[in-house]
């Protein structure tokens, strides 16, 4: 029986099998690898995507986020997911402008004095519990970026709106004469309730949420100066007060229209008169001490009835300016009428930090 020889067909088999290996190497190294590479690279930018919209926070933001990323990892090509990534882009800055104005409506609700939530010793007002919840709920309704748009300048206006309906409120249950408080801190001046009106009919609510008013009630604080830096202050002046901190050099308004009620100078300075008369051949040095002139008028000691004591000391400072002179050192006290958290920080400047705390007059005109 003759043999086959196999040889050539095992060489034809093999040659066919490296062929059909060179072509599946072709295959899976040029087309089919690159593909599956490229979908996976595709789909990790849409994941950080996906995962910048879930970071802005909005429940909208976060239910898409969710959909985007099921279909995501199940999506089998290319297109697919940059079908999804355009999707995805357009959320974000859909998002991103729906949490702008959810912020903004926060922010309107929540001043120095008044806020929705209370807390931090503010006033929880109705109305602004009312316009948040409002103005959020309309805000996470709205579904395009051009109706979002619109969303900001409505926000703007019924906040400025309620702000100004709030203190309006506020101002009818006080008298004629307010103090008007301003940016959360203990500053601010007083106003007629008229003033006050007009004053807030003027403003928007990034103002207006920074005010409070409150009836007028005062106390008297001393404040101890001197002439060179006050030399037109008198008793009925109005002032504006501040305060210099001497570390930092700063120096801020700590109220508005202030009364001067009493001025008190120093005795040391201007209580001792001393001067000199001359007839041409008699000259004669005389001296007093008005000090002591009021205590001796006081005790009813007699041969002091004629000295002319009332105003004294207003009345020096008034000729020396008339003759444009003055004494620079002259210490004087000035007692302003202020409200009492005003008082309090007044006095524990002056008191207990005048190293560092400078309290300053200065008169209006």
């Amino acid at each position: 029986m003759r043999k086959i020889d196999a040889r050539p067909i095992v060489g034809a088999a093999v040659v066919f099998l490296i062929i059909g290996l060179v072509a599946f190497g072709i295959y899976y190294f040029l087309i089919a690898k690159p593909a599956a590479e490229e979908l996976t690279i595709s789909k990790l930018v849409a994941f950080d995507r996906i995962n910048s919209l879930m970071s802005i926070g909005t429940e909208a933001a976060t239910l898409k986020a969710l959909d985007c990323s099921s279909r995501v990892q199940q999506a089998g090509s290319v297109d697919e997911v940059q079908s999804i990534l355009v999707e995805v882009n357009a959320a974000i800055q859909l998002e991103q402008l729906r949490k702008e104005l959810l912020d903004l409506v926060a922010a309107a609700a929540d001043g120095a004095y008044y806020s929705a939530d209370g807390g931090a010793g503010k006033i929880t007002a109705s109305e602004l519990v009312e316009f948040r919840e409002t103005m959020m709920a309309e805000v996470n309704a709205k579904v395009t970026l051009a109706e979002l748009e619109a969303c900001r300048a409505e926000i703007n206006e019924r906040a400025t709106v309620i702000w100004r309906s709030l203190h309006s409120a506020e101002l009818g249950k006080l008298g004629d004469n307010v103090a008007m408080f301003s940016g959360g801190t203990a500053s601010g001046g007083y106003l007629t309730k008229a003033e006050a009106r007009s004053y807030i009919a003027g403003l928007g609510w990034e103002s207006l949420q920074k005010l409070k008013f409150e009836e007028y009630g005062t106390v008297e604080v001393p404040v101890l100066d001197t002439f060179q830096r006050t030399p037109t202050l008198r008793a009925g002046t109005r002032v504006n007060i501040y305060v210099y901190d001497v570390a930092t050099g700063a120096m801020e308004n700590l109220w508005s229209n202030a009364v001067v009620r009493t001025v008190v100078y120093s005795q040391t300075d201007i209580a001792r008169i001393a001067w000199i008369l001359s007839d041409g051949t008699t000259t004669g040095t005389y001296s007093t001490d008005m000090w002591e002139v009021l205590k001796a008028l006081t005790a009813g000691s007699e041969g002091v009835e004629n000295i002319s004591w009332q105003g004294y000391g207003a009345e020096v400072v008034r000729r020396g300016l008339e003759a444009n002179l003055g004494h620079y050192p002259l210490q004087v006290i000035y007692v302003v009428e202020v409200p009492d958290e005003i008082g309090r920080l007044i006095a524990q400047y002056e008191f207990q930090e005048s190293s560092v705390k400078d309290v300053i007059l200065v008169a209006r005109v």
